[in-house]
């Protein structure tokens, strides 16, 4: 039997920002795949292995926020995924929960 390659891996930085809210729960992906983290204080950045930075899950990048029970008017969070450096997705929602897609590729 003849084993398989490698899958080459892309590193994504992920962030969730604020300047209102102070925590929130973060989803995001991995080579391991996904990852929960409840109760994450903001500013938030973590930079990880993906299979495929800009494939849609559940190889690609993704980064999601949580904060409902505290989301109000004027209560925005910004979640962002960088891939080598350059900003590739920007959400920024005041509605208690935004994500980040590399496979969709967009600055709000």
């Amino acid at each position: 039997m003849v084993a398989e390659p490698p899958t080459p891996e892309d590193l994504v930085t992920y962030e969730v920002v604020s300047p209102v809210v102070g925590m929130a729960n973060i989803e995001y992906v991995t080579t391991s795949g996904r990852i929960l983290v409840p109760n994450v204080a903001l500013p938030w950045s973590f930079t990880v292995p993906v299979r495929d930075a800009l494939a849609p899950p559940p190889d690609g990048s993704q980064v999601r926020a949580d904060w409902r029970s505290t989301a109000g008017p004027a209560r925005w969070v910004s979640v962002r995924v960088y891939v080598n450096g350059e900003l590739i997705c920007q959400n920024t929602l005041d509605i208690g929960n935004a994500a980040c897609y590399g496979s969709t590729r967009r600055i709000t």
